[in-house]
């Protein structure tokens, strides 16, 4: 909600941001409450995020069509993109897997907890995540704690620049 001087600046996306948008994926997920719903406009028909993110360009959008719990979209997020990236499911199946696991849980088998989540659009393909490209993990592992330790350090140095001297 601020730029990098601090400044406040508006952070939220707006139905006219979304419609702005070049987004040719396929594949948004929207997984907070009411992402599927809309407004019905006469002679337009439902204007919502997901017919935003379809104009924009996606293939299909997984969206919610009530109030749900964080705890078991959680889950039931989880189960999803596992279910699409280690297992090669197609998102609709992938959906309806993870939907299944969460019913199965006693805590979560009401419909109320995993059925409002819909899959709308088309999708031929399974996702499939792009080859690992550049350096060797170990590499990218050594650089990434590397950066950890100089932030670290650079933390450390201005805080203890900021405490009074006695």
């Amino acid at each position: 909600m601020v730029d990098q001087s601090g400044r406040p600046q508006d952070g939220f996306i707006t139905m006219q941001d979304v419609y702005r948008l070049h987004a040719p994926v396929d594949l948004v997920v929207l997984s907070a409450c009411r992402t599927g719903l809309g407004k019905d406009v006469r002679g337009e028909g439902l204007i919502g995020l997901t017919r935003g993110f379809m104009y924009a360009g996606a293939s299909s959008v997984v969206a919610s069509l009530w109030k749900v719990d964080d705890e078991a979209t959680a889950e039931l997020m989880k189960q999803f993109y596992t279910n699409m990236l280690q297992k090669g499911m197609r998102p609709a199946e992938a959906l309806r897997s993870a939907q299944n696991t969460l019913r199965q849980n006693p805590e979560w088998q009401s419909p109320h907890f995993w059925a409002g989540f819909v899959l709308q659009g088309e999708f031929k393909e399974p996702i499939r995540m792009p080859a690992p490209s550049g350096a060797p993990r170990a590499v990218q592992n050594t650089v990434g704690i590397a950066f950890l330790l100089l932030l670290l350090t650079g933390i450390a140095w201005g805080y203890r620049r900021r405490q009074p001297i006695r």
